[in-house]
C-alpha cells in the first residue's frame, strides 16, 4: 500500500504545533511553505531541530529523520516517542534519530538540508542512458542493461559509468560507481567547483573511503566474524552511515569538518580480530583508519558509560555536600564561543566546592570527554546543574566543637546520663 506523505507531513505539524513548538516548513525542494501538507522537512525555531520525511527511492527507505544539535536530545524526548510509536508505526515508517553537528541548528542549516537528489531535475533519458541535471551541471549515467520504465527506479540500477558535464561541455568520469557521491559532484560543479579543488577530492576521497568500508563489512559477514570483532562491525556501520549522510546533502562546511585521525598503534590486536584462519591482506591498508575508527567509537561508548554512571549517582543521591553553593547567576549571563566551553566553565565552578568525592571524581572525567568532543555538552550542562539543585552546605566543624564533644565523650565514660543531666 503506497503512503499517504501528504498526511503524515499533515499530522507530524500537528503534532509539532501541539508540543509549542513554531515552524518553519520547507517543501520537497527545500522551498519554504504554508501548506503543512507539502512539507516534507520541518524546522523548530525555539528548540532548533528538524524533522524530515524521507520518501521511499532506490537510495533511501521511506522514514522519518529527527536531527538534533548541540541543545541535545532530552527537550525532544517526548516528540520523538510520539512521532515513532504513533504516526510512523501507523504509516509503518523507520525512524532516525541522530545527532546533526555539534552546534546549533540554525534556520539557515535547514534551508541547505534538502536532499541533492532532490535538488536536480528528475531522471530522465533513454533506454541506455539516463540523465539529471540543474543549471551549470548535468548528471549522465550510463546502464549496463536497457532501462525498463516500468520498474520504479530503474534508472538507478546497472550502472556501468557516470559522467559529470559542465556548463561548458567540458565532461569528467566520476572514478566510482557511487550514485549520491556523483550527484553530489554534480551539485558541486554547478555552483563552480571542480572535481580537483578541495572539495571535489574530499566528495571522490569519500566514495573511496565508502568502497573500502564495504569491502571490511563484508569481509566480518562471509568469514563469519560478526562475534568477534561486533566492535569493529559497529564502528564500520556508524562510519557508512556518516559518508551516506554527508554526500546526501551538499554543505561544503560539513565536508570540510569531516577529519578522522588514522591509529597506527595496536594494529596487531585488530589484526587478530580480523582473522578466521589467515588474515586476508586486501584489507590490510585499512587497518591504521580502521583502528582510528574502532579508537573513536571506543572513547565514545566509554563516554557516554561514564555519563550514565554519573547520572545514576545524582539521581541516587538525596542531597549532595558542597563548601559552598556556586553563584550560577552570571554563567546564565555570559556568552561563550562554543557550548562546550560554556560547559567546561560551568564544571570548572562547580569542581572546587564539591565535598562529594566520588560524584566529583566523576564529574573531572566527564568534563575530560567534553573537551574532547565524545558527549553533547549541553546534555552535560544540564547534568551539572542538576549537581548543584541537590547541594547541601556542609559547614566545617570548628576546633572548639571537636574540643566540647570530646569533653563530651570523658564525661559519659565517669558519669551516667541522668547524673551528666543533673
Amino acid at each position: 500500500m503506497a503512503i499517504d506523505y501528504n498526511t503524515v507531513a499533515d499530522r507530524i505539524f500537528d503534532q509539532l504545533k501541539g508540543f509549542g513548538h513554531t515552524i518553519a516548513v520547507f517543501d520537497k525542494d527545500g522551498k519554504r511553505t504554508l501548506n503543512a501538507k507539502e512539507g516534507r522537512s520541518f524546522y523548530s525555531v525555539d528548540s532548533k531541530f528538524i524533522v524530515e520525511i524521507v520518501e521511499e527511492s532506490s537510495d533511501d527507505k521511506a522514514a522519518i529523520k529527527i536531527k538534533y544539535g548541540s541543545t541535545g536530545y532530552a527537550p525532544i524526548r517526548k516528540l520523538h516517542e510520539t512521532i515513532r510509536d504513533g504516526i510512523a508505526k501507523k504509516f509503518n515508517l523507520g525512524v532516525d534519530l541522530r545527532p546533526y553537528t555539534g552546534k546549533e541548528i540554525e534556520l539557515k542549516d535547514a534551508e541547505i538540508n534538502m536532499k541533492v537528489q532532490e535538488s536536480l531535475s528528475p531522471m530522465g533519458g533513454s533506454m541506455k542512458t539516463s540523465y539529471q541535471g540543474t543549471e551549470g551541471a548535468k548528471l549522465i549515467i550510463r546502464h549496463s542493461k536497457p532501462v525498463n520504465e516500468e520498474i520504479h527506479g530503474s534508472r538507478s540500477r546497472n550502472i556501468k559509468a557516470l559522467f559529470i558535464e559542465n556548463s561548458h561541455g567540458e565532461r569528467f568520469r566520476y572514478p566510482h560507481i557511487h550514485l549520491s557521491a556523483a550527484r553530489t559532484m554534480t551539485r558541486h560543479v554547478a555552483e563552480g567547483g571542480t572535481p580537483y579543488d578541495e572539495i571535489g577530492q574530499k566528495i571522490i576521497g569519500l566514495s573511496e573511503e565508502r568502497g573500502q568500508l564495504m569491502q571490511v563489512a563484508r569481509y566480518i559477514k562471509h568469514n563469519g566474524l560478526n562475534e568477534q570483532a561486533s566492535d569493529v562491525q559497529f564502528a564500520v556501520q556508524q562510519r557508512l552511515n556518516e559518508i551516506k549522510d554527508l554526500l546526501g546533502r551538499y554543505n561544503t562546511d560539513r565536508l570540510m569538518a569531516d577529519v578522522h585521525e588514522t591509529d597506527e598503534t595496536d594494529l596487531e590486536a585488530l589484526k587478530e580480530k580480523l582473522t578466521k584462519n589467515v588474515f586476508d591482506e586486501t584489507i590490510g591498508t585499512m587497518l591504521p583508519r580502521l583502528n582510528g575508527y574502532l579508537k573513536e567509537y571506543q572513547a565514545q561508548l566509554a563516554a557516554e558509560q561514564a555519563f550514565d554512571a554519573l547520572k545514576q549517582q545524582v539521581e541516587e543521591s538525596s542531597t549532595i555536600a558542597v563548601s559552598a553553593i556556586p553563584d550560577l547567576e552570571l554563567s546564565g549571563i555570559i556568552v561563550y564561543e562554543s557550548p562546550t566551553i560554556n560547559t567546561t566553565e560551568l564544571i570548572n565552578m562547580v569542581l572546587p566546592v564539591l565535598e562529594d568525592q566520588a560524584i566529583k571524581d566523576s564529574l573531572v572525567k566527564i568534563s575530560e570527554y567534553v573537551a574532547e568532543g565524545n558527549l553533547d555538552p549541553i546534555a552535560v550542562e544540564n547534568l551539572t546543574r542538576g549537581i548543584i539543585t541537590k547541594a547541601s552546605l556542609q559547614a566545617p566543624v570548628s576546633d572548639s566543637q571537636f574540643e566540647i564533644g570530646r569533653m563530651f565523650e570523658a564525661a559519659l565514660k565517669r558519669f551516667t546520663v541522668e547524673e551528666i543531666l543533673k
